[in-house]
């Protein structure tokens, strides 16, 4: 599976965060500032982060497309899968987690130790 974004999936936190529950997903709050990179990662979870402000890159490693996500998109990256995060100017968003024990440890892991 690939990363993909969703354009004008909600307008405002509380509707993302309405959405999050709907699925029977966490949400968390997170934000990124400008210039703020993460290498090629992956995650044992999936996440779904819907964008409340700014702009967020992500590279989607397997396909080596770069996904351009701004306000009110939505940005799903399945479990276990390369790709990396840029914001070219700060944002700030809200997550989604399969688990409240995901949305409370999450961490990136490294590429070196991808499954895959």
């Amino acid at each position: 599976m690939a990363v993909s974004v969703e354009p004008g999936s909600f307008q405002e936190r509380d509707e993302a965060v309405a959405l999050i529950q709907a699925q029977g997903l966490f949400a968390r709050d997170g934000a990124m500032g400008k210039g703020d990179l993460e290498d090629v990662h992956w995650h044992k979870t999936s996440l779904r982060i819907y964008l409340l402000s700014g702009k967020f890159e992500t590279l989607d490693v397997s396909s080596d497309q770069m996904l351009i996500a701004g306000p009110g998109d939505l940005i799903t990256i399945p479990s276990e899968t390369l790709h990396a995060a840029s914001c070219p100017e700060p944002a700030v968003y809200v997550v989604g987690f399969e688990s409240e024990d995901a949305a409370k440890r999450f961490r990136p892991e490294s590429r070196d130790d991808y499954p895959g």
